[in-house]
């Protein structure tokens, strides 16, 4: 669910980008990422999305390049396209954004998945 139903916000299509990428990301991983999970690292309760995201963006941005290979649901056992799974989870992550403003348009979502 975006941010903007739970926080009684105004209704945007941006909520549909949201949910619509979450299914994907879902399916990229492989597990339902709306459960609930303990972070143990920093004692909090937060959804599976949440701590994945998180997770994967501190990746990325230390330059661990085994990132993909970690996200990637393990029973694909390495048959799939590496450059399809990275642009999925890059939109991915830019489309779950809290500020709804920082997320892209729908058409810009399937205009990157068209072009991969």
């Amino acid at each position: 669910m975006a941010p903007e139903w739970a926080l009684n916000l105004h209704i945007t299509a941006k909520v549909d980008v949201y949910s619509y990428v979450v299914v994907i990301l879902e399916i990229v991983k492989g597990i339902r990422l709306s459960n609930w999970v303990v972070d143990d690292d920093i004692k909090k309760l937060e959804t599976e999305l949440g701590r994945f995201v998180r997770i994967v963006k501190r990746k990325i941005l230390c330059g661990d390049e085994s990132w993909l290979e970690e996200t990637v649901d393990s029973r694909l056992q390495d048959n799939y396209s590496k450059n399809q799974a990275k642009v999925l989870v890059e939109i991915g992550l830019s489309c779950v954004e809290e500020d709804r403003n920082k997320r892209p348009s729908m058409s810009t979502v399937v205009q990157a998945l068209l072009d991969c």
